[in-house]
C-alpha cells in the first residue's frame, strides 16, 4: 500500500503548481467552499477512491497551500480511510495533522458534502473543514466530531488574492477516480470581520473534470 503515497505525492504538487484562471475576491479574511462527491462503486480492497482539495489564499504558489486528503493519510505512512489536513510550499510539506479516523468508504452511492473555511486573523491563514455528513464517518468537522484543521503563518492582510478556480484546478481524485460519479464545489461564500458579504456570495456549481 505504500506505493500510493509515492504516487500520490507527486499528484497533488502537480496540481497545487496550477493557477486556476483568477477571479478575483473581494477584500475578505474568511472564505467558505461548499463541496460535494458522490461515490459510485468504492474499492475498499484497492484502497480507492482516495480524494484531495487544494485550497490556497492566492491564485498561485507564492504562499503555502492546504490540501484536504479524504478517505486516506498519507503522513507520516500511507494508511486507508479517515482523513487529513497537510500544508504544503511547493515541493514541501510544511505540517500535517495527525489525521483523523480510519473508517473506509465501502457505500455505493454514498453522498459525502462538507465545508472549508479558510480563515485569515493576526498573521495566521486557518483551514478548517466543518459540518461534514456523510455515510462513512457521520458527521465530522461538526465540535469534537473527526475536527480536521490546520494553520501557517501569513504577512497578508486579506484573501483578495483568492480564486475558486484555483480550488477547482487543485482538486481531483489522484487514486481511482473511476470510483467516483461527481466532485462538486457547489458555493463559495465571503467574509469581513465576522459579517458575510451578501453581494460577492458565489452560488455557481463547478465540477471537477474526473475524466483526465
Amino acid at each position: 500500500m505504500q506505493r500510493f503515497s509515492s504516487v500520490h505525492a507527486p499528484v497533488l504538487v502537480a496540481l497545487m503548481a496550477l493557477a486556476g484562471s483568477v477571479q478575483a475576491a473581494p477584500i475578505c479574511d474568511r472564505v467558505e467552499e461548499d463541496w460535494e462527491v458522490v461515490i459510485g462503486v468504492p474499492d475498499p480492497t484497492g484502497g480507492g477512491p482516495q480524494i484531495a482539495t487544494g485550497m490556497s489564499p492566492v491564485s498561485d504558489d507564492s504562499t503555502p497551500s492546504f490540501v484536504f486528503n479524504l478517505n486516506y493519510r498519507d503522513f507520516p505512512s500511507f494508511a486507508v480511510g479517515g482523513m487529513q489536513v497537510q500544508i504544503w510550499q511547493d515541493e514541501l510539506m510544511l505540517s500535517s495533522d495527525n489525521g483523523k479516523g480510519t473508517a473506509q468508504c465501502i457505500t455505493s452511492g454514498e453522498k459525502i458534502t462538507w465545508t472549508q473555511t479558510m480563515s485569515l486573523s493576526s498573521g495566521t491563514v486557518s483551514l478548517a473543514i466543518d459540518s461534514g455528513k456523510s455515510t462513512t464517518w457521520g458527521k465530522f468537522g461538526q465540535g469534537n466530531q473527526l475536527s480536521v484543521n490546520g494553520n501557517f503563518s501569513t504577512n497578508l492582510t486579506s484573501f483578495a488574492g483568492y480564486s475558486p478556480e484555483t480550488s477547482v484546478a487543485n482538486s481531483g481524485v489522484p487514486w481511482q477516480r473511476n470510483c467516483v460519479t461527481s466532485m462538486k464545489l457547489v458555493g463559495v461564500r465571503y467574509y469581513k470581520g465576522g459579517k458575510i458579504i451578501a453581494s460577492a456570495t458565489d452560488s455557481t456549481v463547478r465540477t471537477i473534470n474526473l475524466s483526465n
